[in-house]
């Protein structure tokens, strides 16, 4: 069993063995009822459990009527400091179950990641409040979803209060640690989508890259995440012609790109079916032998992937499927016919990577060969 779960600085050692003495007396103690097994292998609530909301600012708001309306010891996120709330979450964790962190990491679930690190922040600052707002979350999402529902008992005749979600609702930030901590936001949100992309499927068949069967070729707006920065990026794909073409905005900091164009200034990169890679920029023009090449449309069907579930991403209800490759490959669609892509996403050194396709830019169809053609003035090879 593999919980990712980190102490946060300054835990002794001699109070983790405690903790992990009090933690197997507590296994002992509570059982794990069957709600406690549904509720782990759902992705989100059930529509009747007055937890799901239309918009991620209610999804705070739903979970604070939920804890006040439950009779629970609770305090507002704002009075707690981040030493307060880590050390509240750890006694949490003394009472978690460890077949609920098995269920968790077998589906790759947000809720398998607990991290309690923390650096000094100035308390007050903007910095402060949204680690502090984090990790408000995520105690409430460690006493929802890793402590059996009899523990819950156990655990509040202690006199532990359990932080309140940030009563100023979630912040839109590119914070990977703070996006993960409030992943509720994903899985507790049951808003409208788009009227195109509404009618779902109960196919989970693997879909091509981008889209359905019939599709084999899409152009689309890409929000990319390549551990730590963050830029956009216009793609444009065509299975036919074998070719992909990478147009990396202000900002990028690719690693096709590095050593090459300087971080930051707009780079295209242009995967072309005459068997090389170009890359391009507003100073320079070079070319060397294709190491990859356009990703294969066909790359989930052809042997190896496996569909993992239905969830929530950015809004959507998706379909995910996993293959492992140099690196394991998460592929998120809609939940329908279309099969738009929703995200695409691996870890590299433990670090991650990721396409947010920006859904209503989707294009499906053929796509110019002039896209993929070799610039002119590019005869020059690539250092």
């Amino acid at each position: 069993l593999k919980l990712q779960f980190l102490y946060f600085i300054g835990h002794s050692a001699s109070k983790m063995l405690r903790g992990t003495l009090l933690l197997a007396a507590l296994h002992c103690a509570s059982s794990l009822g069957t709600s406690d097994l549904t509720r782990a292998t759902m992705s989100k609530p059930r529509a009747t459990s007055g937890l799901l909301a239309k918009t991620k600012p209610e999804v705070f708001t739903s979970i604070n009527d939920y804890m006040v309306k439950g009779g629970h010891r609770v305090a507002n996120c704002e009075q707690f400091t981040h030493e307060q709330l880590t050390d509240v979450t750890s006694k949490i964790l003394m009472y978690r179950d460890s077949s609920l962190a098995s269920i968790y990491e077998k589906k790759s679930d947000k809720r398998n990641h607990i991290d309690l690190a923390h650096v000094r922040e100035e308390k007050g600052s903007a910095a402060y409040n949204m680690t502090r707002d984090g990790l408000c979350a995520q105690a409430l999402m460690a006493w929802a979803h890793h402590i059996p529902t009899e523990a819950r008992g156990n655990l509040k005749a202690t006199g532990v209060v359990l932080p309140l979600m940030p009563a100023s609702g979630p912040i839109d930030t590119h914070d990977e640690t703070y996006n993960s901590r409030i992943s509720c936001t994903d899985c507790h949100y049951n808003g409208d989508l788009d009227a195109d992309h509404v009618t779902a499927t109960n196919d989970t068949g693997a879909p091509r890259w981008g889209g359905n069967n019939q599709t084999k070729a899409f152009s689309v707006l890409v929000n990319v995440t390549d551990r730590g920065p963050h830029w956009q990026m216009k793609y444009f794909y065509d299975d036919d012609q074998k070719a992909s073409r990478w147009e990396n905005l202000e900002g990028q900091k690719d690693s096709t790109c590095r050593g090459i164009v300087k971080d930051g200034k707009p780079c295209t990169v242009i995967y072309s079916s005459d068997g090389h890679m170009y890359i391009q920029s507003e100073t320079i023009c070079c070319h060397k032998k294709k190491q990859a090449g356009a990703v294969k449309s066909d790359w989930l069907q052809n042997g190896g992937g496996s569909y993992v579930g239905r969830s929530t991403v950015n809004g959507y209800q998706v379909d995910e499927w996993f293959k492992k490759g140099m690196y394991d490959n998460h592929y998120y669609a809609l939940a329908n016919d279309f099969r738009t892509p929703v995200r695409f996403m691996e870890h590299i050194n433990g670090e991650v990577k990721k396409w947010d396709f920006v859904v209503p830019t989707w294009k499906p169809g053929p796509q110019p060969a002039s896209l993929f053609t070799a610039p002119p003035n590019c005869d020059k090879p690539c250092p």
